[in-house]
Order: structure tokens, then C-alpha cells, then sequence
């Protein structure tokens, strides 16, 4: 993998819940993973913070004394299934890199990230919870595409900087890339077209999107 891609990715909220004594971290780790799948399975709606401690194996006072509340749980689930998708890398210095390798490589994480089994089952969640007016949506909407498009800033701002890209509205440009990536895979797994996308299909896609991206934005030779 071009850890240049991916460096510095890790959501800020998955890093802060990492602090803490180990003990503590642990539970707070098997509390999020535990609430992720009962959103999962069962909805919002349908996930309580009683369930939520009964199936962690800790009190409801614990669970609490993690996460003021439900949506906040939800939020932190979201960074954290984010977080599994763009691990923390340590920057090689020595390697080779090029802004056509790690754009591919970039958007390829991206890419598996939208069509992912989870990523689906969330959409599908918001999807239902969304004629209730509930904020659900807008807590999703901070902590999954909007870090996301945070991230994607951040990617695209070192190669402005390198002299590489030439973008005037970094921000537009990421969700102009976002845009790109959900392409027709995405929509075809959200109306039940498909159950499932090769993994080289979604390689192939995100190799697509990364070319025609740098066809706008690359900086052209004076």
C-alpha cells in the first residue's frame, strides 16, 4: 500500500478514544463494536443503551460514563468502522511516490469504504430512520462523509503544495472526488441490483475515477 495515500487518515474522535488507561480502553472498544452491530441488525431505533451494555458484558452506568449518548455512540461507530478502513501508517520517507499512485491508491480506499457491507447497512438504517425527521442523518453526516471529505482535503492540499495539483476550492474538488467514487456500483447496491461487488471491480472503478480526477486537476506544464 502507498503509505503516503494514507497517512494521518485515522479519525480524530477513533484516535481521543484510544487515551486512557487500558483497561478502560477496552471497554470502550467492546462498547462501540458492540453498538455497531446492533445498529447494524436492528436499526436505530430498534438498539438500545440497555442492550448495548447487556450484550458488552458491562453496566449501563459504564456505557454511559463512555458516551453521553446514543447518537454519540452512533457517531463514534461510524468514525471507528472509518478508522478500520484507513489505518494509522507510519510515513515512509523513503519510498517512492507519485501523485498518479497515491490518487489510485486513495481512491481505491475510498472506493472498498462506500461499497462495504457495513457502509450499505448504515445507508440503509438512515435510509429508514429518514421520513421520522430524527437527526440521525446529521450526525452521520459529520462523522462519516464529512470527515471524509475533511480527509480528502487534507490528501489533496500536500500535492497543491508539491506544485502537482492545481485546485482554487480544495473542498469542492474532494466532494467532486467523492462524487466520482460512489459512481453507479454504489447506487446498484442501494436499490438491491446487486448483493455484492467484486473487489478488482472496485479497484478497477477507483482507477478510473483517479485518472479522470487528475485529467481536471493536475497541473498542467507552463
Amino acid at each position: 500500500m502507498t503509505s503516503n495515500a494514507v497517512r494521518n487518515l485515522m479519525p480524530e474522535g477513533t484516535e481521543r478514544q484510544g487515551r486512557g488507561r487500558p483497561r478502560d480502553r477496552e471497554k470502550n472498544s467492546a462498547i462501540i463494536e458492540t453498538a455497531s452491530e446492533l445498529f447494524l441488525e436492528n436499526g436505530f431505533a430498534g438498539t438500545s443503551m440497555d442492550a448495548v451494555a447487556k450484550h458488552a458484558g458491562v453496566s449501563k452506568q459504564t456505557v454511559y460514563s463512555h458516551f453521553s449518548s446514543k447518537e454519540q455512540l452512533f457517531s463514534e461507530s461510524v468514525r471507528r468502522r472509518i478508522g478500520e478502513h484507513f489505518p494509522d501508517e507510519t510515513e515512509d520517507d523513503d519510498a517512492d511516490h507519485s501523485l498518479e499512485a497515491d490518487t489510485v491508491e486513495i481512491c481505491n480506499q475510498f472506493a472498498q469504504l462506500l461499497v462495504s457491507d457495513d457502509a450499505m447497512s448504515v445507508y440503509r438504517v438512515l435510509v429508514a430512520e429518514a421520513p421520522k425527521g430524527s437527526e440521525l442523518a446529521k450526525i452521520f453526516w459529520e462523522a462519516g462523509p464529512r470527515l471524509m471529505v475533511e480527509k480528502l482535503v487534507h490528501f489533496l492540499a500536500r500535492w497543491v503544495e508539491a506544485g502537482e495539483l492545481e485546485i482554487d476550492d480544495l473542498e469542492a474538488a474532494a466532494k467532486h472526488l467523492l462524487a466520482l467514487l460512489k459512481g453507479e456500483l454504489h447506487f446498484q447496491l442501494a436499490i438491491g441490483l446487486v448483493d455484492t461487488v467484486d473487489e478488482a471491480a472496485v479497484r478497477a472503478h477507483a482507477e478510473e475515477c483517479a485518472i479522470g480526477f487528475l485529467m481536471v486537476y493536475r497541473k498542467q506544464p507552463a
